[in-house]
Parts: C-alpha cells; structure tokens; sequence
C-alpha cells in the first residue's frame, strides 16, 4: 500500500476533518471507525482548529491595516520632526535662539543646515523623545517657543507614531500565538487522521479494489503517488 499523504494546507485539513464526520454520521454504529470518545475529540479539535484559524486571519488582517496607518504616521512624524529642526537652524542663524542651546536637542552647533537621519522608526523614536525634552526644557526657563511647526505639534505626531509602533506589536504577538495554537492543533489533527485512516484501510482491505476505494475515497484518504 502506497503511503499516505497528510494535508499540505489547514484549508485541506478541514475538509478532510468535515468529510471523516460526515461519513462516520452515515455508517452504522457497528460500521463506525470511531469510537464515540474519538468522535468527540475530532468535534472538539476540528472547532478550536476553525475557531483559531479565524483568530490568525482576523490578526493578520489588523496586523496588515496597523502596517498601512504605522507607514501613514511614520511619515508624518519624519515630516514633522524635520520641519522642526530645521525651523529651529533658522532661529540659531536669525539669532533668535542662541547656538548654545543646540547640543541639548542633539545637534551640533557648527552644522546648522543638517537634518539628522529619520529613515527608521527608531530614529523618529529618537529624536522626538530628544527634540521633546530640549524644547520643553529651554521654553520652561524662558525660553521663545518654536512656531511652525509647534512642539505641541510634534509631540502629537510622535504620540500617535509610538502607539502605531505598539498597536503593530501587539498585533504581532497575536499572529505568533494564534499561529503557534494552529501549528499544535494541527500536529494533532494529523495524529488522529493518521490513526482513523489506518483503521479504515485496516477495516476495509479485504474488500474488492474498487469498493475498497470508494471508501478510502470517503474518507479523504489521499496517497503519494511513485
């Protein structure tokens, strides 16, 4: 006998799952390849198996939105962020705010014109956090604020990037755990395929090619072919 083939896919796997029920629901009881607590374990995994799957799709749809709106408000943070360094070079060389001051938000005082590198959401991490503290800090003592845009501005942007960045991470996590549980029930679901079909090719072997087909075939039993 050729040997078996597991589903390749978690969409296969349940159509054979459905399929096993439904031919074990119109066999007699005698003729039955489960027993009634194999039944009920089958029931039991072939629902947390579609339940979790739609967990896994949903997440990884709200993992795939979270991606769109996290590039949405990276960019606006980058633009933000920058705008804000390079108003504040302009109030150095207008003499508006003293060079000294430079160092605090992590710039140099002899490169007024540079803007930092913003290419990655740890840099806009970064330089907000740094941006923010300096100019609260300098505006507590005294200080002209920044206008155009406003550090108010900023930190509103850098507030919801750092959300977008935990919402994506959380959505993350949901994926590996769902996926995780689908992959566990899976090895399961597999083992108990493995067994019913091996009782249906043990209980029906002596029956004549083409019948002994026909049931293999109800059960989805599926073979490599050489």
């Amino acid at each position: 006998m050729p040997a078996k083939r597991f589903p390749c896919t978690h969409e296969e796997r349940l159509l054979i799952l459905r399929a096993v029920i439904k031919q074990e629901d119109t066999v007699d009881r005698e003729e039955a390849i489960l027993t009634a607590a194999e039944r009920y374990e089958l029931l039991a995994l072939m629902s947390s198996f579609e339940n979790t799957l739609t967990c896994l799709r949903q997440a990884t749809d709200d993992e795939h939105r979270a991606g769109r709106l996290y590039m949405d408000l990276f960019q606006t943070a980058q633009l933000y962020i920058s705008h804000f360094i390079q108003v504040l070079n302009f109030a150095v060389i207008r003499n508006e705010i003293k060079t000294e001051v430079l160092p605090a938000y992590g710039l140099e005082s002899g490169d007024r014109f540079a803007v930092p590198d913003l290419s990655t959401g740890e840099a806009i991490l970064e330089w907000g956090e740094r941006l923010i503290k300096a100019e609260t800090e300098r505006i507590a003592k005294g200080g002209a604020p920044i206008y155009s845009p406003a550090i108010s501005k900023v930190i509103v942007h850098y507030d919801l990037f750092k959300d977008a960045i935990q919402s994506r991470s959380i959505y993350r996590k949901n994926i590996k755990r769902n996926r995780e549980i689908v992959d566990d029930l899976a090895t399961k679901i597999d083992r108990i395929l493995w067994n019913t079909w091996t009782k249906v090719e043990f209980q029906y072997w002596k029956l004549p090619e083409e019948e002994r087909l026909e049931k293999f075939n109800a059960y989805e039993i599926k073979f490599y072919d050489y």
